[in-house]
């Protein structure tokens, strides 16, 4: 099923969030588990990492690490954008799993045999919960970038739009090479 197009922050913090691993050498695959990407992104064995607290405590240290490095920011202050951005990660996450529910429930009702009317009647109250949801999700992405951005100087934004592009990129062809084995 086709997703709903996603604003290039969300889109890089679910890269970041689902497939930084890659960039922290995780260990390989076991036989038979489908590669990082080969499913949406919300679903299957990408969820695990997560939920992995080892996982976790990488990808915020490397955050640190790349803001403090790029925007020049002192250690306390690249923490609390570091944190911010993880609970971005999950509350993404939840939002998009309870979505992705819905769309599941979308295609049972169209696939079902019952009327138009009556696909009518069960999916408004459906459409109305993914409509709200997706509304959740703008505002909260909106309400992630001000936080991120909130004490940087203009040069520092730009510079943490630049670094974020440039990891979205590099966790993009990881996941290329990797489908492509």
């Amino acid at each position: 099923m086709k997703h709903l197009p996603e604003a290039p922050v969300t889109r890089i913090v679910v890269l970041l969030g689902l497939s930084a691993g890659l960039l922290f050498g995780q260990a390989p695959r076991t036989p038979g588990q489908p590669p990082p990407g080969a499913r949406a992104f919300r679903e299957g064995p990408n969820r695990n990492l997560i939920q992995d607290p080892h996982f976790m405590i990488k990808l915020y240290q490397y955050r640190v690490t790349r803001i403090q490095a790029v925007l020049g920011l002192p250690e306390d202050r690249a923490k609390l954008v570091a944190e911010r951005w993880g609970r971005w990660d999950r509350e993404h996450m939840d939002r998009g799993e309870q979505a992705g529910a819905l769309r599941k429930q979308f295609n049972l009702i169209l696939m079902g045999p019952e009327k138009e009317e009556e696909k009518n009647a069960r999916l408004k109250p459906l459409l109305d919960q993914f409509v709200a949801i997706r509304q959740q999700q703008e505002s909260g992405r909106k309400q992630f970038e001000e936080d991120i951005r909130a004490g940087l100087s203009t040069t520092q934004q730009v510079r943490l739009i630049l670094v974020m592009e440039e990891i979205q990129q590099r966790l993009r062809e990881i996941l290329n090479d990797r489908q492509g084995r």
